[in-house]
């Protein structure tokens, strides 16, 4: 067969067009504004030359002439670490980064591809959601490189199966902030939006202390770096990995007072392989920490209670959906946990109600009781009601730790120790003739208390798997975790909490 060379010529004519050197002006704009092209946030994202375009000659019409390039919507498959990735990313150059039946189309082939393979979807989302005049879809009278899903419900699909990430560093107006808030992980700039014209007097950070944003970046290049670490944990392990510098000294950051508050993230830091960790969420449900780490190399989710928080580690509403979220994650893409706990229990009190503390606390203990992974809990000093439970599930139930560790600071009990006092000695307290009297009365009853549930005691009543040095606790649960390797279902397990 003969190819026409004219055709040829027409069809490479009409790709060249569509690259960023055949649009100084427009790519000299966009760097004005310190932005990035739609195109070189893939480059940025994607391993060297491993981008493979879908959809590159579509345009808005089917004319020869049609300039509006890509449709709005560069897309297609790369590799992040050798492992491959789908990404979308749409245009604001382009008739505003509009959405249209043909670049929907676009998405829905390459979500097709996301979800038979399990691979991760990225999407740039920057645009003015629907395009006020796009024209009716053609009859279906000849097959299109559809996919079995539409944008939406594909994400929908997608949720628990694949990681699905939206890196947002323009406007998202409309469909755009609904496709981001039905991705697992939203990734802002500083200066991105959300929302119609009339919701964009929130800045980045209300959306991240709400947990709509899970991380914010100074920058777009920031933004794609954040996307490449967080698919990194999913996409790649090794079997080793290199303990901190201060690992053998995580005892030194537990104050020898009891009552004095303590940074978390240093634990963790010191915990982890070397340089591995990455927060997530870090201004929402702030007395709780979720982070995605290393640990001799695999990848593991650790959430913990953080005593350095306004609330001491207490768990209110924003907490609980935090840890109840970061467990369905992990267990779907089969992370196993590890949970740090010092924590007072759960809030209570008029506040606490009336964020729906009754229902909302409910959420870490199912999340709990259904995960398969394996789960390694550390309680370093307190956990009093029904706290302990959020960290690490019911004592007798379907699934229990693999592995129950305790440091020698350790004290539990089912509430605070001081408030209990004030129950059981609440006649001596009353009669007390001074308020030192009375102090002195609440005081001794806590210290007896908890003389009798800590440190040995603890371990001789059986309330852990074992009472450890914190320095070996790094090497007891990595012993544990290198004894149950990492095996993605075949079958999605579950969803995971659309935030």
């Amino acid at each position: 067969m003969t190819v026409d060379n004219q055709l040829i010529e027409q069809i490479e004519a009409a790709r060249a067009r569509t690259r960023d050197d055949a649009r100084p002006g427009v790519v000299e704009k966009i760097h004005a504004s310190d932005r990035l092209t739609a195109r070189e946030r893939i480059t940025l994202l994607f391993d060297e030359s491993s981008f493979i375009e879908y959809g590159a000659l579509a345009g808005a019409t089917t004319q020869p002439n049609d300039e509006h390039y890509a449709d709005g919507l560069v897309a297609g498959v790369g590799l992040i670490a050798g492992g491959s990735v789908v990404v979308a990313s749409y245009d604001s150059s382009v008739l505003a980064g509009t959405q249209s039946d043909r670049n929907h189309r676009k998405i829905a082939k390459l979500l097709y591809l996301a979800v038979e393979h399990r691979w991760p979807f990225v999407c740039f989302v920057e645009g003015a959601g629907a395009r006020p005049d796009d024209p009716l879809p053609a009859p279906p009278i000849a097959v299109s490189p559809r996919g079995r899903f539409e944008l939406y419900d594909g994400l929908a699909e997608m949720n628990g199966w694949a990681p699905t990430v939206a890196v947002v560093t323009g406007n998202a107006v409309d469909g755009h902030a609904a496709i981001a808030m039905l991705c697992d992980l939203v990734i802002a700039s500083s200066d991105a939006s959300f929302g119609s014209a009339d919701g964009r007097s929130r800045t980045v950070t209300d959306y991240a202390k709400t947990g709509d944003v899970d991380m914010v970046a100074n920058n777009e290049r920031d933004a794609i770096e954040g996307a490449r670490r967080y698919l990194s944990f999913y996409l790649t392990e090794s079997s080793s990995g290199n303990a901190p510098p201060d690992a053998e000294h995580i005892a030194d950051i537990i104050p020898q007072n009891r009552r004095r508050p303590y940074d978390m993230r240093e634990v963790i830091a010191s915990f982890a392989d070397a340089d591995s960790t990455l927060e997530l969420g870090d201004d929402w449900g702030r007395s709780m920490l979720t982070v995605l780490a290393r640990l001799g190399g695999r990848t593991v989710g650790i959430y913990a209670n953080q005593p350095k928080s306004p609330l001491a580690g207490a768990i209110d509403t924003a907490a609980a959906d935090k840890a109840s979220r970061f467990v369905e994650l992990c267990d779907a893409y089969e992370f196993p946990i590890v949970t740090f706990i010092d924590n007072p229990g759960f809030m209570v009190g008029p506040q606490a109600e009336s964020e729906g503390i009754a229902r909302h606390h409910a959420r870490p203990l199912t999340a709990l009781h259904h995960r398969t992974v394996p789960l390694y809990s550390v309680q370093i000093r307190k956990a009093y009601g029904l706290g302990p439970y959020a960290m690490s599930g019911w004592g007798a139930a379907r699934r229990v730790p693999e592995l129950r560790l305790a440091w020698p600071s350790v004290e539990s009990g089912g509430m605070s120790l001081e408030g209990a006092a004030y129950l059981v000695k609440r006649k001596e307290i009353l009669a007390a003739e001074s308020q030192e009297e009375a102090l002195a009365i609440r005081d001794g009853y806590a210290e007896r208390t908890r003389d009798a549930a800590s440190g040995l005691r603890a371990g001789r009543s059986y309330q852990f798997d074992d009472i450890v040095k914190p320095a070996d606790t790094r090497q007891r649960i990595l012993s544990m975790l290198q004894r149950t390797p990492r095996r993605l279902s075949a079958h999605k397990k579950h969803p995971i909490d659309p935030r």
